[in-house]
């Protein structure tokens, strides 16, 4: 094949292996994808899309970017994917993977299978500018939620967290849903610090958002900490994508030696370089002001005060929304406590508060977290007794 658009694939060592007939290289690296990433039994077919769908290219790039395809460049694509689809996906290898999840989103699989199963050339290469123009390209379209650790990583097993399972939070839950919402729906929308008592819901607020709007385009990374100084590189890579994303920095706070909340001030205001329009921060942290201050730092002077609060202020303030979460009184922790075992099929009595009150004295004190924690070792005991 003399490929222009999509010569990448050319140097894959299966495609290779197909052009130098090399049946043993071929059936290797067919069965090692099948068995990890296909979704389909017609095996160097769809070998041969998930190569397509993950190829950086002209024509890829201007797709994920929503730009337009030029007539020319449709027309040298639709040559190359002729030859593709005569010499590629002509071979018939059938395959059946051994059905373990891949961890790839529902979107992607059909969008793979769509590629796979194109009844002509022209629709293979639709179907592949389509995949493109929804979901991106690579890494980025298979998942919905990654990790960043200095490259991005899918995660393949998601909390299942949702917001039915968070009690006593409706101002905040609403708040962020709300926010989240109008960011999808490409209206403005702010970045959002959730802070407050230890298990109240925050991290989960925000993770429950990607089992809430994962199907309509939101995509979420969480980052550590130690690499906030990327920010800006990864915002203007994800620039070009079709999706909208938050990066999640979770339990955030500052010591004053740190440098990496200079950096996230300059990440989200104070570069020449506009924010990327399709990506959002949101962190919880147990802090209001993310950096640590000791009553020393009020120490020198009103003019060295002054200075040393701006500077502990001005990062919070970066961010648009700012939603408290506080530990519930005894009697909203006992309302969560009724409300889980309400959706368990357990009506709350006398006897069951008394035991909710002894285990949160016990463990953990009073927290959405520790209702929870509670219920799930009252449902685990009273199981237990059903099996005697």
């Amino acid at each position: 094949m003399d490929l222009l658009i999509f010569n990448n694939i050319e140097r894959d060592t299966c495609i290779k292996a197909v052009a130098e007939k090399d049946n043993i290289t071929v059936l290797r690296e067919i069965i090692d994808f099948s068995e990890t990433c296909g979704v389909t039994n017609n095996a160097v077919r769809e070998y041969t899309a998930s190569l397509l769908a993950d190829d950086d290219n002209i024509l890829s790039r201007l797709a994920c970017a929503g730009k337009r395809i030029g007539d020319d460049l449709y027309r040298l694509a639709l040559m190359d994917a002729e030859q593709i689809y005569k010499k590629l996906f002509a071979i018939q290898i059938k395959y059946s993977p051994s059905g373990n999840d891949t961890g790839f989103s529902e979107a992607y699989t059909e969008s793979i299978k769509a590629i796979t199963n194109a009844s002509s050339a022209k629709e293979m290469l639709d179907s592949l500018i389509r995949h493109y123009g929804t979901l991106g390209c690579g890494t980025l379209a298979k998942y919905i939620a990654f990790k960043y650790d200095g490259a991005l990583t899918g995660v393949s097993m998601l909390d299942s967290i949702t917001f039915d399972d968070l009690v006593g939070i409706e101002y905040q839950k609403r708040t962020i849903i709300d926010n989240t919402r109008e960011f999808l729906e490409g209206k403005a929308a702010n970045n959002v610090l959730l802070f407050g008592d230890r298990g109240t819901g925050k991290s989960s607020s925000v993770k429950a958002l990607i089992n809430m709007f994962g199907n309509d385009g939101l995509r979420m990374i969480e980052m550590p900490k130690s690499c906030i100084k990327d920010i800006p590189a990864l915002s203007k890579a994800l620039s070009s994508s079709p999706n909208k994303y938050i990066i999640f920095l979770d339990d955030l706070t500052f010591e004053k030696h740190e440098t990496e909340y200079r950096a996230l001030k300059v990440a989200m205001e104070g570069q020449l370089q506009a924010n990327a329009e399709n990506v959002l921060i949101y962190a919880t942290s147990n802090r209001r002001h993310l950096i640590r201050e000791n009553w020393s730092d009020r120490e020198g002077g009103e003019v060295h005060v002054n200075d040393q609060i701006q500077e502990t202020m001005s990062l919070s303030e970066r961010f648009g929304i700012s939603l408290v979460f506080s530990a519930p009184t005894q009697k909203e922790y006992l309302n969560i406590v009724a409300e889980l075992l309400k959706k368990r099929g357990v009506e709350i009595n006398g006897d069951i508060e008394k035991q909710a009150v002894v285990w949160e004295m016990n463990y953990g004190g009073k927290s959405a977290r520790c209702a929870k924690q509670f219920v799930n070792s009252y449902m685990a005991k009273q199981n237990g007794k059903e099996d005697l």
